[in-house]
């Protein structure tokens, strides 16, 4: 699986509500999120591991991926803002 398949898989977990635009949506700029978040979340995953932890560098990994998130909502507005039959 490809860091952008990854990314959009691991959103839609942690993004229900979005999923069904997660998986039809076709956007560049959603693309390099999507790739960012597998990257992030994955770092994520290998510090959660360690022992003993590094609370700060989770904490900002942790910080980073509610980021993402935030801007993959954002921007999926965006997207179906520009769609919407009859917005001017």
């Amino acid at each position: 699986m490809g860091l952008v398949q990854l990314g959009r898989a691991r959103l839609a977990l942690v993004l229900p509500r979005h999923r069904e635009l997660l998986r039809i949506t076709k956007n560049h700029e959603l693309y390099d999120l999507f790739e960012a978040y597998a990257r992030e979340s994955m770092t994520l995953d290998t510090l959660l591991r360690e022992l003993p932890r590094r609370e700060k560098q989770v904490s900002e990994h942790q910080q980073t991926c509610l980021d993402l998130q935030a801007e993959v909502v954002a921007l999926l507005a965006r997207l179906t803002e520009r769609v919407k039959p009859g917005a001017v």
